[in-house]
């Protein structure tokens, strides 16, 4: 697990950027999951949520907090004590509920999907063009 802080090359914002590459690698996991389980008898759908400990993260200072031994001790909101990103992994509420106690909505789950991809794929194009321009800069300006 990575944790959201910048180093000398790569800043805070590159490491934003790689950990939300890396939940949402994790949320399309949950929603295949989903989707793969779509018929099978009383199979609860999960949730995966991780935006809001991301966006708390973004908002504090992480390199100025001080490192912590015990999950108890004083820590960034949506951080864990060891400064990794804790997110959310729950079972979906829901209002229907198949005959078979499944409770998965594959058209849900779809759009879920596609919404992933698109900000997935847009994550991955801003770090390319970040890594264009530092090879521009290496080249020196070939």
């Amino acid at each position: 697990m990575s944790t959201v802080v910048g180093n000398q090359i790569f800043g805070k914002p590159d490491a934003v950027l790689e950990e939300s590459l890396n939940q949402r690698l994790k949320r399309q996991n949950v929603n295949v999951a989903n989707i793969s389980n779509s018929l099978t008898p009383g199979y609860r759908a999960l949730g995966f949520e991780f935006e809001k400990q991301l966006q708390a993260a973004i908002g504090s200072d992480k390199d100025l907090i001080m490192k912590v031994s015990d999950s108890r001790h004083i820590k960034a909101p949506g951080m864990g004590a060891d400064g990794v990103l804790k997110p959310d992994l729950f079972v979906k509420p829901t209002e229907s509920i198949g005959n078979d106690g499944n409770t998965v909505d594959v058209d849900q789950e779809m759009t879920e999907v596609a919404g992933n991809q698109i900000i997935y794929k847009a994550t991955i194009e801003t770090l390319n063009r970040k890594l264009g321009m530092l090879r521009y800069a290496i080249n020196g300006g070939r």
